[in-house]
């Protein structure tokens, strides 16, 4: 697919904000899903790494095998980035693709890194939690290192927070610490 015409798709997208359209159009294209990760992945210009990343989210959630391929693609992103927008759209869409087994030591740091900064935005905080819950599902061993970073970084937290916070026990709660 031409990545000028997904491009002007994300343009739209920014204009008209009809995300059933942009889901119906990536699912009948989708290797355009792939050119919006190289949007994003490339650290385009606003608005086109913001949108592409946000689109990616809207069609992760009603086609995840579309997206699913490109999960190393999606933590190398999540990686390097420093865009909070689009950090909070791709920890969005791992969250709902689900972990996989590539750089998990790595992405538990980060993650631990993103609740650590008080400048990231609440939501990468719940993200980066609710991601964690699926990883302390696979090696317990991680709950008591993750609560005390996510109880050590709750003062004056909004209520969103507190939330994740509460989620995050929540999904772990099974899991027993030794």
């Amino acid at each position: 697919m031409d990545i000028a015409l997904v491009r002007a798709k994300v343009l739209e997208a920014k204009a008209t904000r009809n995300i059933i359209e942009l889901c119906s159009y990536f699912s009948k294209h989708p290797d355009g899903v792939r050119c919006l990760i190289q949007i994003v992945d490339n650290e385009e210009k606003y608005p086109l790494k913001e949108y592409s990343s946000w689109i990616i989210i809207h069609v992760c959630k009603n086609k995840p095998e579309l997206v699913e391929p490109f999960y190393k693609k999606l933590v190398g992103i999540l990686f390097k980035s420093s865009n909070q927008t689009v950090l909070r759209n791709i920890a969005n869409i791992i969250m709902t693709v689900g972990i996989q087994p590539y750089k998990e030591s790595e992405l538990v740091d980060v993650l631990i890194g993103f609740i650590q900064e008080h400048t990231h935005k609440v939501a990468l905080h719940v993200y980066s939690m609710q991601i964690l819950a699926q990883i302390v599902l696979k090696h317990p061993e991680l709950k008591p290192e993750i609560i005390a970073v996510i109880e050590l970084n709750d003062k004056d937290k909004t209520p969103a927070y507190n939330a994740g916070k509460r989620n995050f026990l929540k999904k772990t709660k099974q899991v027993l610490i030794n």
